[in-house]
């Protein structure tokens, strides 16, 4: 079904071990006000029975392109294995923990009546009754997001022009692996069209996993920051805001070592440990894990600081 501009839209889904998510995302997909005209699927190496469970969801519900990666090649990989398979004039990325509001799809492809839009991006909400379900420490990683919506473009839900992620080069799956393309693509988009925001609205699960532990935390820290130190590496962070925004863990720690300003760092590394995780302390008080997460938040400021400098060093996110 084409869109009122005669663009017909494309949704591109990789998949990674979702087996836990991956059929609520494909219920809210499917009953979505704009029909889409094509489904590519990424499997990007799934350990676990998302195939599976996506066939037998989908095989008697609708038509779908199934691309199989042997070995795991990350998220822009994904992205671009995608769009070259797929047909539209729009392409849609969706994850595969996210459940969207019956017309998020029809939101978000609207503002591509302006042939000089080439992106839009959606709003993610992280409700409080979701992140309760996740055992302690995803409530810790996912502490800062818990009971906040967020906007912007992050592959969870965004569109873009097909013929401007061509014009551009797709995704940089050369330097960026699983964190760091998105900040990269939008760089690169807003220097030939308009990227603009939507109230197309998601809401995301994550895999609610068990046996996620602080080690996870520490993982999915290092992977942001070296990323965060890529995209810095190649001129993708500019104005002094967003440098502070993004490594501002990082100043905390150069600044334990600057003259006259060592005790404001210490305190704001304290309040930091603190205010960052602010919700779990509220909530999970009687966890007696709760003792050593300052000291896991404290770490983390230097897991960040020694990632994001092998980030700037190799300019790439490889973790």
């Amino acid at each position: 079904m084409e869109t009122e501009m005669g663009l017909k839209i494309s949704v591109v889904m990789p998949v990674y071990n979702g087996e836990s998510t991956v059929e609520k995302t494909f219920e809210s997909l499917l009953i979505q006000s704009k029909k889409f005209d094509e489904l590519v699927i990424v499997d990007d190496g799934s350990k676990d029975k998302s195939v599976e469970c996506l066939k037998n969801f989908l095989d008697e519900r609708t038509e779908y392109k199934l691309l199989q990666n042997e070995k795991q090649r990350g998220l822009a990989a994904g992205y671009n294995k995608g769009t070259k398979a797929a047909k539209g004039d729009l392409l849609v990325t969706l994850h595969q923990d996210i459940i969207l509001e019956k017309d998020s799809l029809e939101k978000l492809v609207e503002p591509f009546h302006d042939e000089k839009v080439v992106a839009a991006s959606h709003i993610v909400s992280h409700p409080l009754e979701i992140w309760s379900k996740y055992n302690f420490w995803q409530k810790c990683f996912f502490a800062r997001l818990a009971g906040r919506d967020f906007s912007g473009i992050d592959g969870k839900f965004d569109c873009f022009r097909k013929s401007a992620l061509e014009k551009i080069g797709l995704f940089d799956e050369v330097h960026f692996r699983t964190a760091g393309e998105d900040g990269d693509i939008v760089n690169k988009l807003k220097k030939i069209g308009k990227v603009a925001g939507t109230k197309a609205k998601i809401i995301h699960l994550h895999k609610i996993d068990p046996g996620f532990s602080w080690k996870d935390i520490v993982y999915k820290q290092k992977q942001y920051s070296e990323a965060q130190g890529a995209l810095l590496a190649r001129g993708r962070i500019r104005s002094a805001g967003s440098f502070v925004k993004a490594f501002f863990r990082e100043l905390l720690i150069i600044f334990l070592f600057v003259p006259y300003a060592t005790y404001l760092a210490m305190a704001l590394i304290v309040v930091y440990a603190i205010w960052f995780t602010k919700i779990v302390y509220l909530k999970e008080y009687k966890n007696p894990r709760i003792l050593i997460l300052p000291f896991l938040n404290i770490f983390l400021l230097f897991v960040s600081f020694v990632y994001s400098f092998r980030g700037m060093l190799y300019g790439k996110q490889r973790v």
